[in-house]
């Protein structure tokens, strides 16, 4: 695969001294080619880089945003929402000014370039100030909205970016090629068995791509900074090569965040809007894996010096059934049968407990990791920090010394009752001190027993919008912070003397730095329905892989089913990203047979420790995946194909060049599991029975 291109970003934000901005006063600009250049011309400010132009209209507010090969964003302006009512926007204002020492060359994680403020101001209202970033070799920039008042104000709504075609027949988001452009729904987080869709979404949440399929040309807009909102995308007026509608804005909320109570108000003399990310890609692939780099150079993942965690996981296999016993039964067969013959990485395989480890003492529990790292292995656990199970909200809270009951400590709606059950459970307030007692109570006590992985479920209870403890928090993503940063903070290797692997479960995509490892979907087991449902979560969200988190997590495998299915789901988590986690009754020997068939092919595993997210070929699937994905490492390619069918063959002519080959070039074909070879030039005919799956290692000849 593609080296992450967090690589290529600066690390340390700084601005250029002030003799720059003394020349920027004196209009003395510099003419190096590839400097952003700021001009003035018949009242328009023009902001130009090498592949992006942003005029700015200062009769009007409006702006433009255009790349050289032709695609636009037109009449673009901004927008506010205030807690008394108001509604403002930059087009209603009758002042629109940037001066000279609005002008300011910086030198940032993304690379040198100018900063360039405009001030929309009219009398007896709050001013609007857009700040645009625009890099000398980047073809995005970043645009944030800020409100500005002698007084205190409060907003949960900020749009930085705002096209209405329905107010100028001119404005929208303009494609150089294709028809209709397609809009991707990306879902804010992994529950309730969400999907990923490309059919012109209305809507997405924390970042989207405009894009046409046969070309690939597309913009990518989003959210870099993921502190105190919740960022939406709203979209409408699809049409020939446009979309007419476009809004990008801190402050989403309903049913695809699960909230109940609206987003969080933000207050002060001057509030901001989330740092927003607005580029054009020739691949808007490129786009997708660019954004994610993008965040990681602003926030940087959660740090990890260990390979692709390899293992087993007791949730598919036993349920609310596992033991002792079970727990130990696993392991030793990993030991005497799957690790002889190759299925770990580097000598470390992690065996883990899921929910319900609570059917085990405490002296089980420690004794369970004892024999886990006896047999050369690493141990796992699971808990919920952010919900709470029981319906009796007099129960005392563990971990606080009886000073808190489940009813202190639950998230409050504005009318002081908790909030209802989410997936079963209340949601609890991450920053309440009972809760924060809680985690470093529990964090602790799976240090002191040895474990070394950590699997957090439901954790997007946390980040639901309600009454804080902390009056300082008005939002849900705010409190989330909090409660997370004590989790990592508990877990520190510095702290605790060893690594510590935390995994997410059911979880937002943003924030995005406490954790090591997130499952992509909601739960996958065995069927061929979970694999392609796993997949369109890899389809749409493979670039999450090592940008945003070190690993993309398929959930865990099962391979209790036929073989071309259980293939087919290992296969799925092979290609992800990726944590590769067996969860099978590994008692049974019907199980154990197939495990050791699936489990043990030494060519398929080498390509699962690489850790690389496969990249999806045509993405024009809608709420399915796709079939074919790709990736490259080095001179070699590797190539994935899906048959999600049981019942009916498929044929697939692949285009060479549609997956970055040279077509007149001869490549020798691997397959990882049949070990039959092929030479392909051109076109490649794959032919694959009902659910079959096959990954090859193309070398060119």
């Amino acid at each position: 695969m593609l080296t992450s291109l967090r690589e290529h970003f600066q690390r340390a934000p700084k601005i250029i001294p002030s003799l720059f901005v003394f020349m920027l006063l004196l209009n003395v600009i510099p003419t190096d080619a590839h400097a952003v250049q700021v001009k003035r011309e018949a009242g328009n400010l023009r902001i130009t880089a090498p592949a992006l132009r942003v005029e700015c209209n200062l009769a009007t507010g409006n702006c433009n945003y255009a790349w050289n090969a032709g695609p636009s964003i037109r009449t673009a302006s901004c927008s506010a929402r205030l807690k008394d009512g108001r509604e403002l926007s930059a087009t209603d204002y009758t002042i629109h000014q940037s001066e000279p020492r609005d002008i300011v060359p910086i030198n940032d994680a993304f690379g040198k370039g100018r900063q360039i403020t405009v001030h929309h101001r009219k009398p007896g209202f709050p001013e609007l100030r857009q700040q645009f970033r625009i890099y000398d070799n980047k073809p995005f920039c970043s645009v944030r909205l800020e409100v500005v008042d002698k007084v205190p104000i409060a907003s949960n709504y900020l749009a930085p970016l705002v096209c209405d075609s329905t107010r100028t027949t001119e404005a929208g988001a303009f494609l150089d090629t294709g028809d209709k452009p397609r809009t991707l729904f990306v879902p804010f987080d992994n529950d309730m068995f969400v999907r990923y869709n490309s059919d012109y979404s209305s809507n997405s949440h924390e970042v989207t791509a405009i894009y046409d399929n046969s070309s690939r040309h597309g913009f990518v807009l989003g959210s870099l900074s993921h502190d105190i909102w919740k960022t939406g995308i709203e979209m409408g007026e699809h049409s020939a090569k446009r979309v007419g509608q476009l809004r990008v804005f801190g402050g989403m909320g309903g049913q695809g965040t699960h909230d109940i109570e609206p987003h969080g108000f933000v207050s002060g003399t001057t509030i901001s809007s989330p740092l927003m990310f607005v580029g054009y890609f020739s691949d808007w692939r490129d786009g997708l894996e660019t954004y994610g780099a993008a965040n990681a150079a602003l926030t940087p993942p959660l740090p990890w010096q260990g390979g692709v965690p390899f293992g087993w996981n007791s949730w598919a296999a036993y349920g609310k059934e596992v033991s002792y016993e079970r727990f130990l039964a696993a392991s030793d067969f990993f030991k005497t049968q799957l690790q002889p013959k190759g299925f770990d990485n580097k000598g470390t395989l992690y065996i883990n407990v899921d929910s319900f480890w609570d059917n085990m003492t405490t002296a089980q529990l420690i004794e369970a990791a004892r024999h886990i790292h006896a047999n050369g292995q690493k141990a796992g656990i699971y808990w919920t920090p952010f919900t709470y199970w029981g319906d009796n909200f007099n129960q005392k809270v563990e971990g606080t010394n009886a000073r808190y009951t489940f009813g202190d400590i639950a998230l409050k709606d504005a009318s002081g009752k908790p909030l209802p059950k989410l997936d079963g459970g209340y949601p609890l307030d991450p920053s309440h001190p009972g809760t924060l007692a809680r985690i470093d109570w529990q964090m602790k006590r799976f240090v002191d027993w040895g474990y070394d992985f950590v699997k957090l479920d439901f954790i997007n209870a946390g980040a639901l919008e309600g009454v804080h403890y902390d009056p300082q928090l008005t939002t849900g993503i705010a409190a989330y912070n909090v409660g997370m940063k004590r989790i990592v903070d508990a877990l520190n290797p510095q702290k605790i003397g060893r690594p510590f692997f935390i995994s997410l479960s059911i979880a937002p995509l943003f924030p995005s730095h406490y954790a090591h490892g997130r499952r992509g979907s909601c739960d996958a087991f065995g069927s061929l329905n979970d694999s392609e449902y796993m997949l369109n979560s890899l389809t749409y969200g493979w670039w999450v892989n090592r940008t945003l988190y070190r690993f993309n997590d398929p959930d865990h495998i099962v391979l209790s089913a036929s073989e071309a299915e259980a293939r087919t789901r290992f296969n799925s988590a092979v290609i992800a990203g990726t944590m590769l986690l067996d969860s099978d009754d590994l008692t049974k020997p019907e199980n154990q047979q197939r495990a050791l068939k699936i489990l043990t092919n030494s060519d398929v595993n080498a390509l699962a420790k690489q850790g690389h997210a496969f990249r999806p070929v045509e993405v024009d699937t809608g709420s399915h995946s796709t079939n074919i994905f790709v990736a490259r490492e080095g001179r070699d390619y590797w190539v994935a194909a899906f048959n999600f069918d049981g019942k009916q063959s498929k044929q697939i002519k692949l285009d060479l060049a549609r997956i970055g080959l040279k077509p007149n070039s001869t490549y020798h074909a691997q397959d990882l599991w049949g070990h039959s070879a092929e030479s392909v030039k051109q076109s490649w005919d794959i032919s694959l029975a009902p659910a079959e799956s096959r990954i090859w290692r193309l070398t060119k000849r």
